[in-house]
């Protein structure tokens, strides 16, 4: 079990929560993401909207890739 938050990890957490996606705050603290979120939310702190927007681009370029690589290749010919 990791101690509990000091507070210059919170002063970080602070700092960098708008700006920064949890996954870069975890491993800037040694942390777990969830702890990460749940730390965030346990302070009241959110996400900029300028962040959101990122994110949800990270997340479907991430999606996108994903799918496009598990695609079958394309089958020459007739199509049934």
């Amino acid at each position: 079990m990791r101690p509990r938050w000091t507070k210059a990890e919170i002063a970080i957490l602070k700092r960098l929560y708008k700006t920064h996606s949890n996954a870069e705050i975890a491993e800037l603290l040694g942390r777990k993401v969830s702890s990460v979120v749940f730390k965030g939310h346990r302070l009241g702190l959110s996400k900029g909207m300028k962040r959101l927007q990122e994110m949800g681009r990270e997340n479907i370029g991430r999606r996108w890739n994903r799918r496009r690589k598990k695609r079958l290749p394309e089958r020459r010919g007739r199509r049934r």
